[in-house]
């Protein structure tokens, strides 16, 4: 019997439970007395903490003049749609080629809206960003839409496809607005902002002296159409870059790759968009297609291709060699570590 109570105790001295006092007192001869000094480890984590920026956040005025440019624009291009192609009993074979020529302007300008209130959207309600973001592009959408769709209500299948196709376009750009990073896409929505005047401000040229940039209509589609892409690329960079730089926003090389990058590709989404639209369109209000007009269209989309990509390319490489040359370098932390030593040493 009492050998039974020794052995249950010897069990016990040799197996103490989890938060037990012997337990504990093993813990604290394996672990030492306690010395009171902080590792460099935990120093270091320490002041990272302490000296670690708040997550940089657009400016309100750069949000009001997207968003007040955004909404103008998609406006003014609408109305001028329906100015042009507009019939009060409904469009012709004439009005249809019209409008499928003249799609790619309205949908370029949606899908930089889409863009812009998918980022104003999370900065004017709490809650989820993402979803918020595709919340805002979704509104946008719907207005755009029913504005295309009364403007040609005479015709209820065309307005019917310009509607829809408007409104995928808001919603495709909304996507642009996913990234967390919103510094880096409202640079890039402010380098876009500028290819859209650039594009107007040719256009209004063309159609108020009459006089086109080319001498020839077929340069437009060779090397001198190819030169103004990349001019106007290399603008959107630099545009894209000065506004990070004038933010400090410590945005890395990615960010800078994306805001350059975008405009080009606000683009080149407009114009696969537009692609799948005219064909809607065509095949809705007109039984067939002039060999001539296909040529044209097909000659047409095939710059627009061209471009986008030649300024999706031209911004993106002008944004990153700028971060690279033209930005200080920071400072490396392994140059810190031996001053913090020998601090503590004296």
């Amino acid at each position: 019997m009492n050998r039974c109570d020794a052995n249950k105790g010897g069990h016990r001295g040799r197996w103490p439970r989890a938060g037990h006092n012997g337990g504990a007192a093993d813990g604290a001869r394996d672990r030492g007395p306690y010395s009171g000094v902080v590792t460099d480890t935990q120093e270091q984590h320490a002041e990272t903490a302490a000296t670690a920026p708040a997550a940089p956040r657009p400016g309100p005025a750069a949000l009001w003049i997207l968003a007040v440019a955004a909404v103008l624009s998609l406006a003014g291009v609408v109305y001028s749609l329906y100015r042009l192609t507009g019939m009060a009993d409904g469009l012709d074979d004439t009005g249809v080629m019209i409008l499928a020529n003249s799609l790619f302007s309205p949908i370029i300008v949606t899908v930089f809206a889409g863009a812009v209130a998918g980022v104003v959207t999370p900065r004017l309600v709490k809650g989820p960003q993402q979803a918020l973001t595709v919340l805002g592009a979704l509104v946008l959408g719907l207005a755009a839409g029913a504005a295309a769709y009364f403007s040609f209500s005479a015709d209820a299948d065309i307005a019917l496809a310009v509607g829809l196709v408007l409104f995928g376009s808001a919603i495709a750009g909304g996507l642009f607005a996913l990234p967390k990073r919103s510094v880096a896409v409202v640079a890039g929505l402010s380098a876009t902002l500028l290819l859209l005047a650039f594009m107007f401000g040719r256009g209004f040229y063309e159609a108020a002296s009459s006089v086109s940039l080319f001498s020839d209509p077929l340069d437009e589609y060779g090397a001198l159409g190819t030169a103004i892409p990349f001019v106007a690329g290399i603008a959107c960079g630099i545009g894209a870059f000065l506004y990070l730089r004038a933010k400090k926003a410590g945005v890395k090389l990615l960010g800078h790759l994306l805001a350059g990058a975008l405009p080009g590709g606000i683009w080149l989404a407009a114009t696969v968009i537009a692609q799948v639209g005219v064909e809607v369109v065509l095949n809705t209000g007109l039984n067939e297609v002039s060999p001539l007009d296909e040529a044209f269209l097909a000659l047409s989309f095939q710059w627009q291709y061209n471009g986008s990509m030649t300024a999706m390319f031209a911004g993106a490489l002008c944004a990153v060699l700028a971060y690279g040359l033209l930005l200080p370098k920071p400072a490396k932390a392994g140059a810190a570590k031996p001053q913090s030593k020998a601090a503590k040493k004296s």
